[in-house]
């Protein structure tokens, strides 16, 4: 799967968080990490978005909406003719959004601070995906990364990675075989003997609870087709 990260942060290189993520994808072949500028070639662009699989948006909500600079590209790079007309040149492909936000989680909602939900707010990238026949992805929403422990940033870290790269990212059972297959890639490349058989060990628990799991899964299937017989 080829991803094509596209990123509308007017300060990338002064923001933490998108420096956190940029690490997370230097290492995948995969992943093409685009930081738009106020310098636009149509075709260029048109192209890097016919090559993806999983197209994604990168960036800060600014007044509940995206920075001039990723809207910009919107209207420049997504004419009717490309994205609509009877090309459909998106169709197929998954539209994902990467949104990082000063705001806590808790003020997303009815009767706190910002009354609305952060579905809500971005309706229009959903209504942008069902415009142009694609499929529109559960956003990963960071909220207030510098408040984030050592450990969550780590998880997100991981979970960035996951967004960009995982077919299946929101289902536990594509999170496992996730983190099974990276970690048969760090076995593959350790040079340690005692390292490779730790990271042997904890991939055969993985393993185990994603077999686990499976049979969970087939044996709730098979009791609700008996309840529908």
């Amino acid at each position: 799967m080829k991803t094509l990260v596209i990123v509308g942060h007017p300060k990338v290189a002064e923001s933490t968080t998108q420096q956190l993520f940029k690490a997370g994808v230097a290492s995948s072949d995969d992943i093409t990490w685009h930081q738009l500028t106020e310098t636009l070639d149509v075709n260029l662009e048109q192209a890097l978005l016919l090559q993806a699989d999983r197209v994604v948006f990168q960036f800060p909500l600014y007044w509940y909406s995206a920075p001039a600079l990723l809207k910009h590209w919107q209207d420049t790079v997504l004419t009717t003719k490309f994205s609509v007309g009877t090309a459909y040149s998106l169709a197929g492909k998954e539209l994902g959004l990467v949104i990082s936000t000063g705001a806590a989680k808790k003020e997303f909602q009815s009767g706190a601070d910002e009354q609305f939900t952060m579905s809500e707010i971005l309706r229009p990238y959903e209504a942008l995906a069902n415009k142009t026949k694609m499929k529109y992805l559960t956003p990963l929403v960071v909220y207030q990364f510098p408040y984030l422990t050592k450990l969550q940033q780590e998880r997100l870290f991981i979970n960035y990675q996951r967004y960009l790269t995982d077919p299946k990212f929101n289902h536990f059972v594509g999170q496992e075989k996730w983190i099974t297959q990276r970690l048969l890639q760090k076995i593959d490349a350790e040079e340690n003997a005692e390292k490779r058989e730790t990271l042997q060990q904890i991939q055969s628990v993985l393993q185990d609870n994603v077999d686990e799991l499976i049979d969970l899964t087939m044996t709730a299937d098979m009791i609700r087709q008996d309840e529908d017989e």
